[in-house]
C-alpha cells in the first residue's frame, strides 16, 4: 500500500481558467467580472435547457435538472451579492470628501 501526498486546495481551485492575464489591474478585474458573468449565464442557459427538456417529456434524469437549477441559484445569488458589494463599495467612495 504507497501513500501519495493530497495537493492541497488553494484558491487556485479552477479559477486560473476563468481569470484572463492581462497587464493592468483594473483589465484583470474587469476580465474576472466578465468571466464571472459568463459562467452564471452558461449555468442558467443550462437549468433552462434541462427545465424544457424534462417539460417537453424528453427522457432526463430529473436530478442532473435539480443540479443544475441549483447551481444556477448559487450562481446568480454569488453575482447579486458581487454586485452589491461593488455598489456598496462606489456609494463608500463617492462620499469620501477630498
Amino acid at each position: 500500500m504507497s501513500m501519495e501526498a493530497i495537493a492541497p486546495i488553494g484558491m487556485d481551485a479552477g479559477l486560473s481558467q476563468a481569470i484572463p492575464t492581462t497587464s493592468t489591474p483594473a483589465a484583470d478585474f474587469a476580465g474576472w467580472l466578465g468571466a464571472g458573468l459568463g459562467r452564471v449565464e452558461n449555468s442558467l442557459d443550462t437549468a433552462e435547457a434541462g427545465v424544457r427538456a424534462l417539460a417537453a417529456g424528453r427522457d432526463v434524469p430529473v436530478h442532473e435538472v435539480m443540479i443544475s437549477l441549483e447551481q444556477a441559484r448559487l450562481d446568480l445569488s454569488l453575482a447579486a451579492e458581487v454586485r452589491n458589494r461593488l455598489v456598496e463599495a462606489y456609494q463608500e467612495l463617492s462620499r469620501i470628501q477630498l
